[in-house]
């Protein structure tokens, strides 16, 4: 990604997280430093540059979590990796989980936005439907799995960023958390 194509998805992560999505496309590039003209040069539309912002967020997340998870893995261990490397990125990124919360509740993401983000986490879904064809899993679809676990797990991390918890504590409750997640969906 260009150095100025970053700064303007920062500057947007920024003012989400203030602001919220309504903030204009006029204040980011103003923030950023740069004209209206140049942020619309890399972000055409308002909606592409709110994609942007999700997607770079989480192929963050993916390059964070993803790595130490391979196919060989059961859903379980795959689904714990990522339950775990998640909340960890979370905690270390507050307002970039923040905003990706922000954007997904809003719905003001475009099919096409949520299509891609579901396929930087192809190993998940590919899991998640290998749960419930082998009946592993409760037989539900698996975005509502998907909707189950970012909802958990927003909840997991606002636990653990409000106690301030030390490192056994917070490891602790990574587990149990997953646990509570895990007897929801497993058969």
């Amino acid at each position: 990604m260009k150095d100025k194509q970053t700064h303007l998805i920062e500057t947007a992560i920024n003012l989400f997280a203030r602001d919220g999505v309504s903030v204009s496309t006029a204040k980011i590039a103003a923030e950023a430093g740069v004209s209206n003209g140049t942020l619309f040069n890399y972000f055409p539309t308002k909606q592409q540059l709110i994609d942007s912002v999700y997607l770079s967020i989480k192929e963050d997340i993916a390059k964070n979590v993803l790595p130490s998870l391979g196919r060989e893995m059961s859903v379980k261990e795959v689904m714990f990796g990522i339950w775990r490397g998640y909340i960890q990125w979370a905690i270390a990124n507050p307002l970039r989980h923040e905003v990706s919360i922000l954007l997904k509740a809003a719905m003001v993401l475009s099919a096409l936005a949520l299509e891609r983000a579901d396929a930087i986490f192809e190993l998940k879904m590919e899991k998640l439907r290998e749960g419930v064809d082998r009946h592993e899993l409760v037989d539900l679809p698996v975005d509502y799995i998907c909707e189950l676990s970012t909802a958990q797990l927003s909840v997991a991390v606002m636990y653990l960023r409000h106690r301030q918890l030390d490192s056994v504590e917070a490891s602790k409750h990574i587990h149990r958390s997953f646990d509570v997640f895990w007897d929801g969906i497993s058969v």
